[in-house]
Order: C-alpha cells, then sequence, then structure tokens
C-alpha cells in the first residue's frame, strides 16, 4: 500500500506543478521553466512527500514518469530523430529521480525539510541550466 500512496502523490505534485507552470506561463511571467519551475516543482514534491510520510525518491521519480509521458505525447515526430521523443522523456525521469535522491539524503542526513528542498531546488537549477546551455548555444549562431 506504500507504493501506491507514493504514485498517488508523485502524481498530484506533477498535476499541481502542471497546473502552476500552465498559469505563470499563460500570465507569461518570464523565467517559468529555468527557475519558478523548479520552485514550484520541488516544493510541490518534497513537501507533498514529507507531508505524506511518503518516499522522496518515490514521489520525485513519479512526478518525473508523469512527466517523461507528457514529453513523450507532446513532441512531434521527426524522421531520423530517435531523441526528439525519447531524450526528453528520459532526461525527466532521470533528472527527477535524481532530485529525489538528492533530497532524500539531505533530509536523511540533516532531518531538515528546508535543506531537502534547497538541495533538489539547485540540483534541478542546475539541471535545467545545463539542458539550455545543450539546446541553445550561442557560438552556434556565428560564423568563423
Amino acid at each position: 500500500m506504500p507504493a501506491v500512496k507514493t504514485l498517488l502523490v508523485g502524481f498530484l505534485a506533477a498535476l499541481g506543478a502542471g497546473l502552476l507552470n500552465q498559469l505563470l506561463l499563460g500570465q507569461r511571467v518570464r523565467h517559468v521553466p529555468a527557475t519558478l519551475g523548479p520552485l514550484v516543482e520541488e516544493a510541490l514534491k518534497t513537501g507533498l512527500a514529507l507531508v505524506t510520510g511518503t518516499s522522496l525518491p518515490g514521489v520525485h521519480s513519479t512526478f518525473g514518469l508523469v512527466e517523461g509521458l507528457w514529453e513523450l505525447g507532446c513532441r512531434p515526430v521527426k524522421p531520423g530523430g530517435y531523441f526528439t521523443r525519447w531524450g526528453p522523456a528520459l532526461a525527466a525521469l532521470g533528472g527527477h529521480s535524481l532530485f529525489g535522491w538528492l533530497a532524500f539524503l539531505a533530509y536523511n542526513r540533516t532531518s531538515r525539510p528546508s535543506l531537502a528542498w534547497a538541495i533538489g531546488f539547485l540540483a534541478h537549477l542546475a539541471w535545467n541550466r545545463g539542458i539550455i546551455s545543450l539546446h541553445c548555444r550561442p557560438w552556434r549562431r556565428y560564423k568563423t
């Protein structure tokens, strides 16, 4: 039964984050994907897991699975573009699972929810910056 509870909490966190992200994007709030998204997502995942007593890594991984399924469903299929769908989906699952383990380790060692959230948030920020830098390479714009 704990596994079902963890799945439900992970789905709830994903639903809440998706709705909040859409609301912020609809209001044209800048920095949603890179900064506010991780802030909201980590608060929901870590907060709900701690409040409900469910597994931090489990909730984060479930969230990543939901996000990965969303990536699979919303990306157009391009001929020969294997990673156009599976790359982002696997990155979502792997990234959120990593954030969950880092939050778990921080909480397990310190018993401080704020530190667990901060570690997950900082890891998520670094991850997003890395992903953005891979896809937005300014040096590709200039011919030498």
